[in-house]
């Protein structure tokens, strides 16, 4: 995998498809300065210097939560002998969050993240 952790120099990627907001597009050069994507083209000739790969797509955050877990304080934590294990946890929890409802999860999280 390639490292595109943010430099000062500035940096070039040839891709031979990326996919854009548009879709997906061929021989894309990607310029970056200072961590930012400074421009994109498509229909470029790779140039001498560019890091070059086959395929490039945009990051994805990674915006899941376990917050949800703080309402289940106290259910868990007890064990309940020799069939206690990750599954029947798992199954404690998806029980749990079975009977959650939205205003639940946004007050559990407010908790969570004061």
């Amino acid at each position: 995998m390639t490292d595109l952790r943010p430099t000062a120099a500035p940096a070039a990627f040839h891709a031979e498809q990326a996919l854009l907001p548009q879709g997906w597009a061929r021989d894309v050069r990607l310029q970056v300065q200072a961590g930012r994507i400074t421009a994109v083209a498509s229909g470029q000739a790779a140039q001498a210097g560019d890091t070059r790969l086959s395929i490039l797509v945009p990051g994805l955050p990674n915006l899941h939560s376990h917050a949800f877990q703080r309402g289940m304080a106290g259910l868990t934590e007890i064990g309940g002998g020799d069939g206690d294990s990750f599954w029947s946890w798992r199954e404690l929890m998806y029980c749990f969050l079975a009977h959650l409802r939205p205003d639940a999860v946004e007050a559990i999280a407010a908790q969570a993240y004061m």
